[in-house]
Formats: structure tokens, sequence, C-alpha cells
């Protein structure tokens, strides 16, 4: 829970952010002021996690208040608000976490929260990297959500020796544990080449990803296995492979904190840049078992009555998917069951509906 201190100028605006932050069980409204003068001689005994400040006030500008309440506490976390844009530099010069346009919508306290918990989680990994000096093993060395990446137990990007052999260890990562014939790989990627050129450069790519995996200290490796290669780990390696051990269970949803905490995790484009050929098929099979899980955490929400939780996981999937129309029909279906929140129908289906033009496909009726 973040210990939330607002100011604001305008008594009535003041009211209504108390009122639109205090919906939030992640925040904690301890103070509000109309003076930035109080505000800041109340400062040092509140010691809020978070400052809503308004820019445009009488005596003191926000920027420059911030810039004292900094001084104070370097580790509060900063939110701008006001009703003019041509602040926004000025603003994130003093490390705001977020910068936003009145009147402030419910999406932009749910962006704050998600900017809040990622600058944190960020300080909580640096305070356990250094504690722990060099860490022996990573849980997730490979990301394949959002961009195709390989750490190394540095924590350093690992830099291919090719461009092939990158994308042919990418291969191996998503097809980890399945046998895969030679041949196959041949016709994959060397398919305009004859057989013997073919399997040398197999062969020696296939040499360059062992040597490099090698120094990587990682527990795994690719095993010669009669006319093939299989990729063989003891754990997972990938938040892709984390996506489909959870969804091969039965009880995922026992399982809830690491079903969102990858959820949430989850970005795309399935690799990123690494627009391969051959990954089409396993773009759908991911987006396939993202869209169960995202059902399931609706349902477990919804039975629960934890609607804010909900509602971000709606906006967070539609943003990765907006293609996906059904879901939101199923959030539109389950709204009017949700007593107390029938009234979010039309504003959910304005949403979806802007964010549809956006990408420009067809909107919902």
């Amino acid at each position: 829970m973040y210990r939330v201190m607002i100011v604001e100028d305008e008594v009535n605006i003041l009211s209504y952010m108390q009122k639109k932050l205090s919906k939030y069980e992640v925040f904690k409204v301890e103070a509000a002021f109309s003076s930035p003068d109080e505000a800041l001689e109340a400062f040092e005994i509140i010691k809020p996690d978070v400052v809503f400040l308004d820019i445009e006030m009488p005596r003191t500008n926000g920027i420059d208040l911030a810039g004292k309440l900094l001084k104070k506490k370097d580790d509060v976390h900063i939110v701008f608000t006001t009703a003019y844009g041509q602040y926004a530099v000025q603003a994130f010069g003093v490390e705001a976490i977020d910068y936003l346009l009145k009147p402030i919508s419910d999406e932009d306290i749910l962006r704050v929260i998600k900017r809040l918990n990622k600058v944190d989680n960020m300080k909580h990994q640096k305070a356990e990297e250094f504690n722990a000096n060099k860490p022996k093993e990573l849980k997730m060395p490979i990301s394949c959500f959002g961009k195709f990446q390989v750490l190394d137990k540095e924590i350093q990007v690992v830099k291919w020796p090719t461009k092939k052999a990158e994308e042919l260890f990418a291969y191996f990562v998503m097809h980890k544990g399945e046998y895969i014939s030679k041949w196959n790989l041949l016709e994959l990627f060397w398919a305009d080449m004859e057989e013997e050129r073919g399997l040398h450069n197999l062969y020696n790519t296939v040499y360059r990803i062992k040597q490099t995996i090698k120094k990587l200290d990682f527990l795994m490796s690719i095993k010669k296995v009669n006319d093939g290669y299989i990729l063989e780990a003891q754990e997972a390696l990938s938040d892709l492979d984390k996506l489909n051990n959870l969804m091969s269970i039965n009880n995922r949803m026992e399982h809830i904190e690491e079903a969102v905490e990858l959820f949430f995790q989850y970005t795309t484009p399935l690799l990123g840049s690494r627009d391969y050929f051959w990954s089409i098929s396993m773009q759908e099979h991911v987006a396939r078992l993202y869209g169960k899980l995202c059902v399931e955490l609706l349902s477990y929400y919804k039975e629960k009555n934890q609607y804010q939780e909900a509602e971000e996981v709606i906006r967070h999937y539609v943003l990765q998917h907006i293609e996906d129309e059904s879901m939101m029909i199923r959030w539109l279906e389950m709204l009017k069951q949700w007593k107390g929140h029938e009234e979010k129908i039309i504003e959910f289906k304005t949403w979806f509906n802007k964010k549809l033009q956006e990408a420009e496909l067809p909107g919902l009726y």
C-alpha cells in the first residue's frame, strides 16, 4: 500500500482527487492540502510514498515544490497533475512517475499504479542483486514476450556470434525439450544451399551456440540425438516456459500470485522485432494460452468480487490483443451480471471502440 499526499489549490478538484484515489486499495490518502506551503511543512511528518501534485498553483510552482520534496525524501514518487500540456518536459525533469492531464480518469490511475509497481520492483531487484553481489543463477535468463533477449550470469545481454546463431537458438528455445531433426533445420534455415554445405553451416552454427551457452553457465544443454537435437533444461529458462508450465497444470488459480505476475509480464509481439517466419504458429499458440489465462483470471476475480483487479486484467489484455473482440464482449457480458458495476458497460464499450479505431479495426456494435 502506498501512503499518499495530494496537493491541489482548487478545493473541488482536491476533493475529487481524494475520492478518486480512495477507491483503490493500493492507495491510502494520508493528507490533502490546498496550500503548497502547508504541504511542505507537513511533508516530513507524513512522509508519503506518493505525492499527487498540481503544477499551476499560486506563490509556489508545483515543479519547484517537487524539487523541495525530493530533497527531503529522495525516494518519494511524484505524480504531476495539470490542465495544460506545456509543462511535461519540465515535469519529467524532476523524476516524475507520471504526468496526468485533467480531468483524471481511472485509466490514468491504473497506469500510475503499474508504473509505481514497476519502479518499486526494479528497486527491489537491484537491492537483491547488490546484497547478493553477483547472483549465481538466474531464474529466467531468456525473455520471449515483447522481445527476444538472453542474459548471462552477470545480467548482461548476450551478444551472439552471428544472427543465424541467435535465430537458431531462438528456435531451440521455442521447442525446448522436443526432438528436432537436422533435416527439418536444414529445410528451415539453409533451404537455398546444397545439402553438404547446408549441413556444414548447421553443424558450425550449433557448435557456436554450444560455446556461447557454455560460457553463460546455465543449467541447459543442446544434446545430439540420432539425426537431430534436443535443448534440455531442468527448470524454466524463459517467460514462455513459465507460461507453458502454468497452463499445463489443472489448479492454476491456486497459484494466483504467479499467474498474475506472469499475466502482466506478457507483452506482444512474441520475440519482439525478431520476426522469424517460423514463429507464426508459436505466436498463435501463445496467444491462445494467454487468452485462456485471461478468462480464468477474470472469472477468479468475479467470484472474489475484486473488480479493480479484473479491470486491470482486461485493460492489459486488450492492449496486447486488440484484435480479440470476443474477449471484449465476454467482459461486457460479465459486467451485466456484476452487481454495482453495470454502469461500466458504456465506459468500456467506448474505450474498446477507441482502441479499435486507433488500430484501424471495426468497432463494436
